[in-house]
């Protein structure tokens, strides 16, 4: 079997806020910076895997508290609560500004890929608050996927498998703390393309180690196992 064409996204890439828009946060600066307003350490991750698998990168810089570009349009989290008062011109606006561009320029690059007849694996790359509610969250690494594709499920265990190998003082695991079924971005994308063309697995970081040197540890063994697997697949 071919190695498949790899793609990288970040959708909370960022806590940007557009200077017109500031007004909605001027109170809520600490929620902006925190896990809320971004995904900590995911963009710096995402950076790396695409300089060293190598693979294209696309990510959003504008914080899912303007608008949620890992949700569907349908979801009550695409507008959070401090832009959800907003008149519907204007949250027409931000989608067509900040939501869609992003969103159909990825499908524009994955229909490409499967239309010149390569199988996509879609990494899409996040981190997670270690504490949530008051409950410690245990696990370090995620791996999100659908578990009813059993390809995504299947690959999702040889990736694990590998990084535990490669860094077995750290947990990881499968479908924790979120499960890749949910709504998200991956979610939609299964649905415009067929199982046998188009993985979509999300990498979830615990962000307490975000800017450290168990950062930099884990994002060499992701990129590391990434191709042991990959090699493995294509043997």
């Amino acid at each position: 079997m071919r190695k498949r064409k790899i793609i990288i996204t970040c959708e909370h890439g960022g806590n940007y806020i557009p200077r017109e828009y500031k007004y909605l946060f001027a109170a809520h600066e600490k929620e902006l910076s925190s896990h809320k307003g971004w995904d900590i350490g995911a963009l710096e991750v995402a950076k790396y895997l695409s300089r060293h698998i190598p693979a294209p990168l696309s990510y959003q810089r504008v914080s899912r508290l303007l608008v949620e570009t890992n949700r569907s349009l349908h979801s009550d989290e695409l507008f959070s609560k401090y832009a959800h008062e907003l008149d519907k011109p204007i949250k027409k606006y931000i989608l067509n500004k900040f939501y869609y561009p992003y969103r159909n320029a990825v499908e524009k690059n994955l229909a490409k890929y499967i239309a010149e007849g390569h199988e996509v694996l879609h990494l899409s790359v996040h981190s997670f608050t270690p504490v949530l509610n008051g409950i410690e969250r245990q696990v370090d690494i995620g791996l999100l996927c659908d578990e009813s594709r059993w390809l995504e499920l299947e690959f999702c265990q040889m990736w694990q498998a590998q990084i535990q190998q490669l860094l077995p003082e750290k947990l990881t695991m499968i479908n924790v703390p979120y499960n890749g079924a949910d709504d998200g971005f991956t979610t939609y994308l299964r649905e415009k393309f067929p199982v046998e063309k188009y993985m979509g697995i999300e990498i979830e970081i615990n962000q307490k180690y975000a800017g450290t040197e168990d950062q930099s540890v884990i994002r060499s063994v992701l990129a590391n196992s990434l191709v042991i697997s990959e090699n493995l697949v294509a043997e």
